[in-house]
């Protein structure tokens, strides 16, 4: 039973590590995209859980992430408050405080009448709190020393210690600085929401694209994070890298959204479809209904594919290489049914065929792949497969090549 008790806090402690390290990631990503300086960059875990630079200054970020209901805020006396001021104080050396500043991001509210509600205004007088974290801090060293000299145990303060130690051996001076480059950001949206977030910001783009446009930026920064770390690139991620990037998926989107501009059109009435498409569907005896079907479908998708080739350069390429992948779809149907019909009669051969023909109408759209992933419209399959088979590209009856050899 201990053993199971065991697993289960361990799990339970590395999923919340990993979750508040993803935080830190996705909260990089959201203030690079909320950025609006042209040089402003990302990186995590150097300096600080987040550091972005901004016109040759930085901002360190401490996040403190909970999925709790009501998450413990921050106080005075809370271990979050003193371990960040600890990370900031390890840093002072290799930072310059006049080009720096610093924030710890909480997702739990910080209520107004808290002594630390001077850190949500940058503007706010720091005095009265200066004051009171030197208070706290001696308070903190002076009660560890006495229990540790009296041989009490466990010691109290083991958590804050180290933050506490460091602030009071601050020169005056410098406390006061820090201060005033510090902020708190309180009732931050937690990993469930910050997509959200990051949509949000996404302001150059349509409403209804940015949630499908930030789920892929959130895949491609991920890499980027990943690649940063094992020295596969800068580690430093920029705006504009982020910004290119914008505008390529947002090209990859538009290609991925079509619209089905004929889906309730019908032909004009002078309209004159091609005679090849009666002529191969005669050949297995369809009915009369089934060939004006096939020749309305033939001029939806036929339609559709030509405002395609116009309204846009890539598409008669990519027309081409879904029309090879219908071919090879009946392929694989015609070609096992005309092995089988070699020997057979007449009507044998066209009951066959005609099977072949009903399936690219009424079933192919259903089981292909569909042209582009939000495409749904069935004409343009059951279209493109008369297109093919006015091109003689596809045919119905076994020996179709055969029987139309000659005709136009």
């Amino acid at each position: 039973m201990s053993s199971a008790t065991t697993v289960t806090v361990d799990d339970h402690s590395a999923i919340d590590a990993a979750l508040g390290f993803y935080y830190q990631s996705l909260y990089g990503l959201l203030l690079i995209v909320k950025a609006v300086e042209d040089d402003a960059a990302v990186c995590l875990e150097r300096l600080d859980d987040v550091e972005i630079a901004l016109n040759g200054r930085s901002l360190l970020v401490q996040l403190k992430h909970s999925l709790s209901k009501k998450p413990s805020g921050v106080s005075l006396a809370s271990v979050a408050l003193w371990k960040t001021l600890k990370a900031w104080i390890d840093v002072l050396p290799k930072v310059s405080l006049d080009d720096t500043r610093f924030q710890l991001v909480t997702v739990a509210p910080l209520p107004p009448s808290s002594v630390l509600a001077p850190l949500l205004d940058e503007k706010a007088s720091r005095t009265g709190l200066l004051k009171l974290l030197e208070a706290e801090a001696q308070r903190v060293v002076n009660e560890h020393s006495a229990a540790k000299q009296n041989g009490k145990r466990p010691l109290p303060h083991i958590e804050r210690l180290p933050g506490c130690s460091a602030y009071l051996a601050l020169a005056e001076v410098t406390r006061e600085k820090l201060l005033s480059k510090a902020t708190i950001q309180a009732a931050a949206n937690d990993i469930k929401k910050i997509q959200r977030d990051i949509a949000n910001a996404l302001t150059n783009f349509p409403p209804d694209q940015r949630e499908a446009i930030s789920r892929r930026l959130m895949e491609w920064w991920d890499l980027q994070i990943v690649y940063s770390f094992c020295a596969k690139r800068e580690r430093f991620i920029t705006t504009l890298e982020v910004q290119q990037r914008l505008l390529e998926m947002a090209g990859e989107l538009a290609r991925d959204e079509l619209l089905a501009d004929f889906q309730f059109e019908a032909p004009p009435d002078d309209h004159s479809p091609p005679s090849m498409i009666a002529t191969q569907l005669q050949l297995v005896n369809c009915t009369k209904s089934e060939i004006r079907s096939a020749q309305r479908e033939e001029w939806k998708a036929r339609s559709q594919r030509h405002k395609w080739m116009t309204d846009r350069a890539d598409m008669a390429g990519r027309i081409h290489r879904y029309d090879e992948y219908l071919v090879q779809e009946w392929r694989d149907r015609h070609e096992p049914m005309t092995e089988q019909h070699q020997s057979a009669s007449e009507n044998e051969k066209q009951a066959a065929g005609l099977a072949i023909f009903r399936w690219s109408f009424s079933q192919a759209h259903q089981v292909v792949d569909p042209f582009a992933k939000n495409w749904s419209a069935s004409y343009y399959v059951r279209g493109s497969y008369q297109v093919l088979a006015v091109e003689q590209s596809v045919g119905w009856h076994p020996d179709y090549v055969i029987l139309l050899k000659g005709c136009p």
